[in-house]
């Protein structure tokens, strides 16, 4: 009896939580599909690439994917990849990366970005590996709309690691479609 009753009760629960869909009306889409909407709207991409030939090749790959916290806000995590190689020295620095990017006016970006480096340097048939945090923070321009654009930055390392080979501050540029 008690089986009956709870199984009944459990259908009818199913019966009335199914009756918040609205699969039914014509154009009409379920909670779940507007939330998984609404998610997939405030997502966006982006991210530079490199590449420069001369006595080195160099070649800088960081695509991005962040999630808008509001219209002016938002976070995300990346993978930076560097390499700068020629027969006698190659230099790779890999890293993830989380930031969080905010719109200060109507084209001016402030970010603030830490990745934790890995390097490999290969000179003269020795390889030498470290690594080293860094945490950039700094401003930036972009020139597009509300669905992105090209832009360009200026970071400053806050660390300044003694193992950190870069030069700064950092001058970065790319796209954002969707920021």
């Amino acid at each position: 009896m008690k089986i009956s009753l709870v199984a009944l009760g459990l259908f009818l629960s199913v019966c009335a939580f199914s009756q918040d869909d609205d699969y039914g009306v014509p154009g009409g889409t379920s909670k779940a599909k507007k939330e998984k909407s609404e998610f997939a709207d405030r997502l966006f991409f982006g991210g530079g690439l490199g590449l420069a030939f001369g006595d080195y090749l160099v070649v800088n790959v960081n695509p991005q994917v962040g999630y808008r916290l509001t219209d002016w806000l938002g976070a995300g995590v990346g993978v930076d990849y560097n390499y700068i190689g020629n027969s006698l020295y190659k230099f790779q620095t890999f890293g993830p990366t989380l930031f969080t990017r905010a719109k200060a006016w109507d084209k001016v970006l402030g970010q603030l970005e830490f990745t934790q480096v890995f390097v490999t340097e290969q000179f003269e048939g020795q390889t030498f590996k470290y690594n080293f945090p860094a945490c950039l923070a700094g401003i930036g321009y972009q020139e597009g709309d509300e669905n992105g654009g090209f832009f360009i930055m200026l970071l400053y390392d806050v660390i300044q690691d003694p193992k950190s080979p870069f030069v700064y501050p950092v001058f970065r540029a790319g796209f954002s479609i969707g920021f």
